[in-house]
């Protein structure tokens, strides 16, 4: 019996680090492409360049929705408008989250 529940803990903690770098890597991603378009924004870079285009294109439907924000049009820093700076901010704060809540290596 003592064996089973051994057996489960270890497939329980297979299945949430699986898990946790399934999410890290979706993160990764994520985090990439808003990093990358900014960087975009700020050098003034239009989507008529190919990597405008896609970058552009896989963020519109993000961005669309956060132009309804008030202000959104409005510049804070060279190019970057509320919408920029709120993506950013939406990444900063998903991070901060994942470290608030990790596990402690308490072993005491």
């Amino acid at each position: 019996m003592l064996d089973e529940m051994e057996r489960r803990r270890i497939q329980m903690s297979t299945r949430s680090q699986l898990a946790t770098e399934l999410l890290l890597t979706c993160f990764a991603l994520v985090g990439s492409i808003i990093i990358l378009r900014t960087m975009l924004v700020m050098l003034d870079i239009s989507d008529r360049i190919w990597i405008g285009e896609f970058i552009y294109g896989l963020t519109r439907p993000v961005t669309q929705v956060l132009s309804f924000l008030p202000g959104a049009d409005r510049e804070i820093y060279r190019n970057l408008t509320t919408v920029d700076i709120t993506l950013l901010a939406f990444l900063l704060l998903f991070l901060l989250g994942v470290l608030a809540t990790g596990r402690s290596n308490d072993s005491l």
